[in-house]
């Protein structure tokens, strides 16, 4: 008997030592089976455990004004409304008076109540003055850093500069100091000598508004005079002769830009004829008023907003405000009015050209330089390049109703019409 009990413990495929349970003490079997009989109780795994969220941060209360805190800040726990008004305070040097003793009660009822003491609290906390101010700094530091880290390439430099120049000699940012207006007595004469010849001045000489000749818009009638009761006469004589000088002086610009005279004499016509009411418009953005809306131009000549309407411009006045307006909200300077000019004129998209791919090319550097320059000048703006790009769209709508307007006037008075003006908007000899 003994012999086969040992053998069946041999066979057990556990363990060698295998224990019978009948061979245990009671008390121990027992035991066993109760804890069998019990349910096993699940085991979280280690993974949830480990992915648990930590236990949320609690700060304490604000120490200025016991309100909620939402961190520590200026090295002391404070609320929202406390940061900003210990940083404004700082920022802006405020002087505050208390109105009763110096001693208010700050809580998160009165804190608004008196500035004086809600500061001198914030101090009495333990509040850091330097840590505003470095943070008013490092800002500082980091836009001045941006900028500074971008360089213009010396051949795209040159380009801007030759753009810029051949705009301010050509166009004045500032009109002349003595200005003068157009009174209903015409008291005011204006005393510009227009060529009126229809060359352009790009096969001959150069065309320069200093040098006279042709026709002379200076004598002036004795009281205003009106056409259907639209066009002051009088007006438009100043508004044509104003206009006329313009278009010399984009003729100027062109020749002045690099490669522009390379090209042929037809492609240059094509692109002055095509480009000049946008550069024009362009110019004439910078002199508006935007308070009043009148303009004063290059000799010292103003014109009220009435008066420019009477003088031919008529409901594309507003127009053309609003598109200034756009341009002072964006901050354009002289630099991108010269680079948008350029840009408008050297563009290749105009029906007509002859050797557009030559044109696209010598429009590369001008963009370059214009995207160098505003990303420098303005290094926390990073899509502003673009939003001034697009305004070229607007020019060129802009520029089609000026079109429209000009034809409209050539209908009404045309024995007043100049002919340098007819010949820029007259576009059937581009394919000739």
């Amino acid at each position: 008997m003994d012999m086969n009990m040992n053998s069946l413990a041999g066979m057990h495929p556990q363990v060698s030592g295998y224990l019978d349970p009948y061979t245990m003490p009671i008390d121990v079997a027992q035991q066993m089976a109760q804890q069998s009989m019990q349910p096993m109780m699940p085991i979280p795994p280690q993974q949830s455990r480990a992915e648990s969220p930590p236990p949320p941060r609690v700060y304490k209360p604000c120490f200025v004004c016991q309100d909620k805190s939402s961190g520590y800040h200026y090295g002391v726990s404070a609320c929202e409304g406390c940061k900003g008004f210990f940083r404004r305070s700082v920022q802006k040097n405020m002087h505050y008076t208390c109105h009763r003793d110096k001693k208010c009660v700050i809580n998160k009822v009165t804190r608004n109540r008196c500035q004086h003491c809600r500061l001198q609290k914030c101090f009495d906390v333990g509040m850091s003055k330097d840590c505003v101010r470095n943070d008013r700094n490092k800002k500082k530091k980091v836009k001045q850093e941006v900028s500074e880290s971008l360089v213009i390439p010396a051949e795209i430099e040159e380009v801007i500069q030759q753009v810029l120049q051949a705009h301010r000699d050509t166009f004045q940012e500032e009109p002349a100091k003595e200005t003068f207006c157009v009174t209903s007595d015409l008291n005011s004469p204006c005393s510009l000598q227009v060529p009126q010849s229809t060359t352009l001045g790009l096969a001959g000489q150069p065309c320069s508004h200093e040098s006279g000749g042709g026709g002379v818009y200076n004598q002036k009638p004795s009281k205003p005079s009106t056409m259907n009761g639209e066009t002051d006469l009088s007006l438009f004589q100043h508004v044509s002769e104003i206009s006329s000088k313009a278009i010399i002086m984009v003729v100027d610009f062109a020749k002045k830009l690099p490669g522009f005279q390379v090209l042929t004499t037809q492609d240059q016509i094509t692109l002055l004829k095509a480009a000049c009411l946008e550069i024009m418009i362009l110019r004439i953005c910078s002199r508006v008023n935007m308070k009043d809306g009148s303009v004063t131009f290059t000799n010292g000549l103003r014109l009220t907003q009435e008066q420019l309407k009477s003088g031919g411009f008529g409901a594309l006045l507003d127009t053309i405000c609003q598109f200034a307006g756009a341009l002072t909200k964006m901050k354009i300077d002289e630099t991108e009015v010269s680079l948008l000019g350029a840009i408008c004129l050297i563009s290749s998209d105009r029906s007509g050209l002859k050797d557009p791919i030559k044109i696209e090319k010598m429009q590369e550097p001008l963009l370059e330089g214009l995207r160098y320059y505003v990303r420098k000048r303005r290094p926390l703006e990073p899509h502003i390049f673009a939003k001034i790009l697009m305004k070229i769209t607007d020019l060129r709508s802009i520029s089609v109703k000026s079109a429209e307007r000009v034809l409209h006037l050539k209908v009404e008075i045309p024995a007043e019409f100049p002919a340098l003006i007819t010949e820029m908007i007259d576009r059937n000899d581009d394919d000739d």
